[in-house]
């Protein structure tokens, strides 16, 4: 069987284009310490990052045997988010290199985040990427969250490329599954070690790609 050349990249935002995961993570683990439960930002970031919102903290009180307003929970973190992000958004190292290269290059370009809407543009607009993006979709826009592929799907059909002709770069075990479970290869940035976790490739910085690396990777 042929394999699909790659036309399409679809990106992960917070923690592969911007470092806004250490934000979700390092609120998310001061709001839990309320109720009493002791999560630091790394394992968050590590167990849980590109769970939607309201899977992620559905699933933390449930398993600590609390029974809160998760809505209420939801609506804190995002009112510390918006506050905290302005002027304090920088690129992941080699993002913005990266993105200009594909885009040069004759790439789709593509954001798929399980922030919503207003956060996603406030990002890019910091960084002053959203024009070089042909779509961007959030968790906003479908109905399951990662790692349910439903997003990269979407994405994909936004984009109008064949999820075989689509590279999805990632953070996240749960966007890693996500990305194969929709039939699309996947890139693992990972700080930590080259474990690919179910991903095609495992890189350690965005340097190491390259549009040619990209168009060529089979």
């Amino acid at each position: 069987m042929t394999m699909s050349p790659i036309k399409a990249v679809i990106f992960d935002m917070d923690g592969v284009i911007s470092d806004t995961q250490k934000l979700h993570a390092l609120i998310e683990e001061k709001l839990l310490k309320k109720y009493g439960i002791e999560l630091d930002s790394d394992e968050i970031t590590e167990k849980y990052a590109g769970l939607p919102d309201k899977e992620f903290f559905e699933k933390i009180f449930k398993d600590y045997k609390i029974s809160v307003d998760v809505e209420k929970v939801i609506n804190e973190k995002w009112n510390e988010m918006m506050d905290i992000a302005k002027n304090n958004i920088s690129p992941i190292q080699g993002a913005i290199e990266l993105i200009n290269q594909l885009k040069e290059n004759g790439f789709k370009l593509a954001v798929a985040s399980s922030s919503p809407h207003s956060f996603i543009e406030l990002v890019l607009s910091e960084l002053k990427l959203k024009e070089k993006f042909d779509v961007i979709v959030s968790t906003e826009d479908v109905k399951f969250g990662k790692p349910n592929p439903e997003i990269f799907l979407l994405a994909a059909k936004k984009l109008r490329k064949d999820p075989s002709e689509c590279v999805v770069i990632e953070d996240g075990i749960n966007g890693i599954i996500a990305a194969k479970r929709g039939g699309m290869k996947c890139i693992f940035l990972t700080r930590k070690n080259k474990d690919q976790q179910f991903a095609d490739l495992a890189i350690s910085s965005l340097k190491e790609l390259s549009a040619k690396r990209i168009k060529n990777f089979l």
